[in-house]
C-alpha cells in the first residue's frame, strides 16, 4: 500500500485520542531538538562572528530559512547566500540533524548500512555516502592528533581488497587472482598483496594508524605516518625491528625496544599496541572484507569508537562538537574514484 498524506492523516484519526496526543508531542519534541541543535551548530561555526564563506565578509545578515529548517544568510558584499550548513558535512542534505545524529548513533553500534537506512529512513546508496562522508570528515580532524609522553607501535597487515573496483580483474590486468572478501592473501608471509599499517597509541588512549605501503614496514613508511605527530621528549616502544631505530633518531625520540618474546621492560612495554590490534582485527572481522580505498576511513572510525567506547553518546558529541570547525566539501564521485590502494610510499 502506497502511503500519502491523505492515507497517514487517515490512520492518525483512527488512533485513540491518548495516541494522537502522543504523536503530537514526539512530533512536537522533535522539532525542539531540531531547533536546539540548528542554535548549536550556528554557535559553534560562527563564535568569531558571522563570516560568508566565500568571500570572508563579516558583513552578513540573516535572509530566511530553508526548507530543513536551517538558517539562511546573505552577504553584503559577494551578494552570495549562504546557510550553516554551507561547507559542512551537511552541505546539501535535506535531512534534518536529527536524522544526522541517529545515523552517528547507529554507527557507534557498529550497524550495517542496510540496518542505519533503515533505522534513518534513507535508501543503501544514501547510508554507504553518509557513512564515509563521516569518517572522511573525521579522518580531517585526525590529521591534527598527536601522541606524546610513552608511545608504543606496531604495525597491523590487511589483504589488499579491490571490492567495488573489479577493472583490476578485467584480463590481464589483473594483479592476484580474485579470493572471498574478507579472506587472507594468496601469498604466504609478509607480501605486495597485504597493505602495512602503522600503528601508535600513547598511554592517555590518542591513537594513529595509516596505510603506508606495501608489504613490510620501513623507515619512510613510519616517517609518513607519524613524522610530524610525535610530541618533543616522548619515548617510543616498538619491537626489535630496525626500522623504528632511524625514525626514532630522525624525529629525536628516545626509542626502547622490546626483544623477542618479551613483553615488558621496566616500566615499558606494548602491551597497550597489542591490545588495540586484537580490538582493531575484531572490529573489522564483522564487515566481511573492507576495499582498501576506504580502509583509512575506517582504521579512523576504529580510533574513535576505542577513544569515547564508554557510550554511543560520547561518541556522537565528539564528532558533532568537530562537524561546524571544519570546512568540508566532498561529492559522490570524490568518494567512489578515490585511489584503490592509497598507499604513501
Amino acid at each position: 500500500m502506497e502511503h500519502t498524506a491523505d492515507t497517514i492523516l487517515a490512520i492518525i484519526n483512527d488512533l485513540p485520542q491518548s495516541e494522537q496526543e502522543r504523536l503530537k508531542e514526539l512530533l512536537k519534541e522533535q522539532d525542539e531538538q531540531d531547533v536546539k541543535m540548528w542554535q548549536y551548530l550556528e554557535d559553534k561555526k560562527f563564535a568569531e562572528g558571522r563570516i560568508c564563506p566565500h568571500c570572508g565578509s563579516r558583513h552578513v545578515r540573516r535572509n530566511g530559512h530553508q526548507k530543513n529548517g536551517s538558517q539562511k544568510f546573505i552577504c553584503a558584499d559577494c551578494k552570495r547566500s549562504f546557510s550553516i550548513t554551507t561547507n559542512t558535512l551537511f552541505s546539501g542534505s535535506s535531512k534534518s540533524l536529527t536524522v544526522w545524529r541517529k545515523y552517528l548513533e547507529c554507527m557507534k553500534q557498529d550497524m550495517s548500512l542496510d540496518a542505519c537506512a533503515e533505522a534513518c529512513g534513507i535508501v543503501h546508496s544514501t547510508s554507504f555516502i553518509w557513512r564515509h562522508k563521516i569518517l572522511d570528515l573525521l579522518g580531517k580532524h585526525a590529521d591534527e592528533d598527536t601522541l606524546g609522553g610513552i608511545i608504543e607501535a606496531d604495525e597491523a597487515f590487511f589483504p589488499i581488497s579491490y571490492k567495488g573496483d573489479q577493472k583490476y580483474f578485467d584480463g590481464s590486468a589483473a594483479e592476484r587472482k580474485s579470493r572471498r572478501r574478507g579472506g587472507g592473501s594468496n601469498k604466504r608471509g609478509l607480501s605486495d598483496e597485504l597493505v602495512c599499517v602503522p600503528c601508535a597509541i600513547d598511554r592517555k588512549g590518542n591513537s594513529i594508524s595509516k596505510i603506508a605501503k606495501r608489504g613490510k614496514v620501513s623507515s619512510e613508511a613510519l616517517d609518513k605516518v607519524f613524522g610530524n605527530k610525535i610530541d618533543a621528549e616522548s619515548t617510543l616502544c616498538s619491537d626489535a625491528d630496525k626500522s623504528y631505530r632511524k625514525f626514532a633518531k630522525s624525529v629525536d625520540a628516545d626509542l626502547v625496544q622490546i626483544k623477542g618474546g618479551k613483553s615488558v621492560k621496566g616500566i615499558f612495554h606494548i602491551q597497550h599496541i597489542n591490545s588495540f590490534h586484537k580490538r582493531l582485527k575484531d572490529w573489522m572481522r564483522h564487515f566481511n572484507g573492507v576495499a582498501t580505498k576506504y580502509l583509512n576511513n575506517y582504521l579512523v572510525w576504529n580510533s574513535v569508537s576505542q577513544r569515547v567506547k564508554s557510550s554511543s553518546q560520547k561518541f556522537v558529541d565528539a564528532i558533532m562538537e568537530v562537524i561546524p570547525l571544519i570546512p568540508f566539501a566532498l561529492t559522490c564521485r570524490n568518494i567512489s574514484e578515490r585511489q584503490p590502494v592509497p598507499i604513501l610510499v
